[in-house]
């Protein structure tokens, strides 16, 4: 789950669409980092070895899953905002020139 470990939880989190774009905005017990999209702890193999750029996946409160390089996150003391952005450009194009990649 994003964000939380040993000692951090949820507290409350909420799903909105802004401009068609959907955010989550989830509340910590305790400050939260912006996610670094390079953490093996966040998104990496927790066994070591690495996970492929296009396999990395973040876990959102309700279940749902997002390609990593697909969000935009933005923290603020115990709050961290997380919007799905879409496919760039350069993964659509990457996607349609080598989709074995």
């Amino acid at each position: 789950m994003i964000g939380t470990g040993p000692t951090r939880e949820i507290v409350d989190w909420e799903r909105t669409t802004d401009d068609g774009t959907t955010v989550y905005v989830i509340e910590y017990d305790e400050p939260v980092p912006e996610p670094s999209l390079r953490s093996g702890t966040l998104f990496g193999a927790s066994s070591g070895g690495t996970v492929p750029e296009a396999d990395r996946r973040i876990t959102l409160p309700d279940g749902e899953q997002l390609p990593a390089d697909e969000v935009v996150f933005e923290a603020d003391g115990t709050v961290l905002e997380v919007r799905h952005e879409g496919p760039s450009l350069l993964r659509r194009i990457r996607r349609a020139l080598f989709p074995w990649w």
